[in-house]
């Protein structure tokens, strides 16, 4: 299975959001241990470093967290059709109109995101972390 996977899926994992951090890791966890291929876009990169940094105040520990997703992430190319084709998307937000884009790029068969009411008009399946641990996406 090809997973796209959403920002805040990964920033759940990387900053230890307390709430949000079990599912999100065993989601990715599962994910790998079953074969399937995890992918995440190119333009988000930036968006995770910024964060990190934030947090952390620490470029290194950013740029240490991007070395970590490169070992279990594909960085999917953002090209110019995931441009054009978010500028006539449904979904409200840009940014989850490039991922959405993306997703169907790399003819993924889900997004995982834990904000699926944003993804509710968006060209492919979405689902949750919590979902796909419990099997109850298909």
């Amino acid at each position: 299975m090809k997973i796209l996977v959403d920002t805040n899926v990964i920033l759940d994992v990387l900053l230890n959001r307390t709430e949000f951090i079990n599912d999100s890791l065993a989601a990715l966890e599962k994910a790998s241990l079953q074969g399937d291929r995890l992918y995440f876009s190119s333009s988000s990169v930036t968006d995770v470093y910024y964060l990190i940094r934030k947090q952390t105040q620490s470029k290194e520990m950013a740029l240490d967290a991007i070395k970590k997703m490169a070992e279990f992430l594909v960085f999917a190319e953002v090209n110019g059709n995931c441009i054009l084709a978010a500028t006539v998307s449904k979904l409200n937000d840009y940014e989850d109109a490039v991922v959405d884009a993306v997703a169907s790029n790399v003819k993924a068969d889900y997004i995982m995101t834990r904000n699926l009411t944003d993804f509710k008009n968006a060209n492919n399946k979405v689902m949750s972390p919590t979902d796909f641990v419990n099997d109850t996406y298909y």
